[in-house]
């Protein structure tokens, strides 16, 4: 089992939503090198601020932008 970053979980959770119409979440999950189940988790989190407890490694604007407040 791989442990991954904070910073790599936040940096995947901002590519998956900023990804273009052509691309899937399970290529995203693919060229990141997780699990597509592991990203639609990461997400999941980010969207009720579980995901990154504090705004150290992510800018306020960021934050706003995926939801974490």
């Amino acid at each position: 089992m791989s442990v991954f970053s904070q910073e790599f979980k936040v940096q995947s959770v901002e590519k998956a939503l900023s990804r273009r119409p052509e691309q899937s979440l399970k290529q995203i999950a693919v060229t990141l090198g997780v699990g597509y189940s592991t990203l639609q988790k990461w997400i999941r989190l980010a969207k009720k601020n579980q995901l990154e407890k504090t705004e150290s490694n992510m800018s306020k604007e960021k934050a706003l932008k995926i939801g974490i407040q």
